[in-house]
Order: C-alpha cells, then structure tokens, then sequence
C-alpha cells in the first residue's frame, strides 16, 4: 500500500471538482509524491516529517487544481521546491517578504503558553512536462512549543488564477469575526506491509479512522485543524494528541487574527 492514501484521495477529489473535463494521469500523482519525499526526506518518515507533510501535500492540491485554461495550455506533470529556509527567531516583516515571498501574520507567544521556536518556509512550484513552471506557491510552517509539546501553524500564500480545495469541517465565527473552519480526525499510523482488516475497512469507509501507512508506524493520533483565509493568505492551526481543546484552539487563532 502506499503512503499519504488520504491525501491523494482529497488530491484526487480536488482535482474532479475544479478540473471536470481533464482527468490528471496517475504518473503526476507518483511525481508529486516522489517530488516531496526526496525533498522532505520521508524515506525516515520521522513524525515532525510527517506532520510537514501533510501541509506541503494541500499545498500540491493548490497546485494541481489550477484552472482549466492553464491546464490546457500547459498540464502540471510534477511538483518541485520545498521548506527550505529555516529561522530560529521571527522573522520581522521585510525579512518575511525577501525571504519567505510574503508577511504571514504571527505571534512571539500565545497566552495559554506556547512560544516560538522554529519556522520553516519555502516555494513549491507547478511544471509542465517540459519542467517549465507553471505556477507556484509560498508556504511557511511556524513551530511553538509548550512543556514539550509541539504546535504548528501554516501559512500558504494563494496563488493567482487558481482554485483551491475548500476548507472543510465545522464553519465557527471568531470573535472578532473572522469566518473559520474547525475540523478533527483520527489516523491509524500502520506499517508499510500492514495488511486492512474487514473491520478496519469499515471504519475507514465510515470515516472513523483516516489510515497511513509508513516504516515501523503502529499508533493511533487524533488530530484537529482551524483554518481560515485572511489577505490572500490560508492560516490552519493544528494539533496533535488531545494537547489543546478546540475552545484553546478557536482562542489562539483569534490571537493570530489580532496580530499586528
């Protein structure tokens, strides 16, 4: 079986929604996916990797589902770049649009105790078969961490002339108002040669468990995301392990939205 299942599903799902008359070859979707693990070095499938991961493959459904004029004149065949910047403080905002491409909105410390400590950033780019870029996309993955504890908020700049996969889950109004979307899942983390069992195809079907499979994975996470767009910019908060309520959630994402 292969790895981030889930996310070609919704990869693939995105896809048929904006891009009726044009099906992708399944070629583009095993670039992709080898584009990003040569370039995440997912061969380790190390946990922080993993969490990476999954906001460099929305980013690739950004990518994948650009219009169908664009499509035409120049089909997306692969996907390149990656987070390649690392800073150990914030950056201030002319260092955020020199090196990062944009100024995402963010916080040195959130109330409830989470501080910063790393972000990571980086532009993955759309090409065509003949490896000319087509479009791309700017992404930052802003780490804070609490008593040992890992949070990690992404930034994606929307690209021009593209659609995008909707946000999904709960639609919830901040306080500030600020439309946004909460959702939850949990993933049962399998080994690569891990044979589905009845039981365990009924509970992926039903939408109890999200399964993925990877080296000496064998553990269950729940998972939940808030998300919503601001200037041009897609900001999703995510957590991990039950560490945080959706209530703490809802509240560190009006921080962010109060930001300066």
């Amino acid at each position: 079986m292969q790895l981030f299942t889930e996310f070609d599903h919704q990869l693939k799902k995105s896809i048929e929604q904006k891009v009726e008359s044009i099906t992708p070859s399944e070629d583009m979707f095993a670039n992709i996916q080898n584009q990003i693990k040569l370039r995440k070095g997912d061969n380790d499938m190390t946990i922080k990797s993993q969490k990476r991961t999954r906001g460099i493959m929305i980013a690739c459904a950004i990518l994948v589902v650009t219009s169908a004029t664009c499509f035409a004149a120049s089909k997306i065949a692969s996907v390149s770049g990656g987070l390649d910047k690392q800073f150990d403080t914030i950056p201030t905002e002319s260092q955020m649009e020199k090196e990062l491409g944009f100024t995402p909105k963010c916080v040195d410390e959130f109330t409830n105790g989470y501080k910063f400590d790393v972000v990571y950033a980086g532009t993955l780019s759309g090409n065509d078969d003949d490896k000319n870029k087509v479009v791309e996309i700017d992404t930052a993955n802003f780490v804070y961490l609490k008593d040992g504890n890992e949070l990690s908020i992404e930034a994606m700049e929307l690209p021009q002339n593209s659609s995008v996969p909707e946000m999904e889950g709960e639609q919830i109004t901040l306080a500030n108002g600020q439309i946004a979307f909460y959702d939850e899942w949990t993933h049962k983390f399998k080994p690569a040669d891990y044979v589905m069992t009845e039981q365990d195809k009924l509970d992926e079907a039903n939408g109890t468990y999200v399964f993925s499979f990877g080296e000496d994975f064998d553990f269950t996470q729940h998972s939940q995301v808030i998300s919503w767009e601001e200037n041009n910019i897609r900001y999703s908060i995510y957590c991990y392990d039950d560490k945080l309520s959706k209530t703490e959630l809802i509240k560190m994402s009006e921080e962010i939205v109060s930001a300066d």
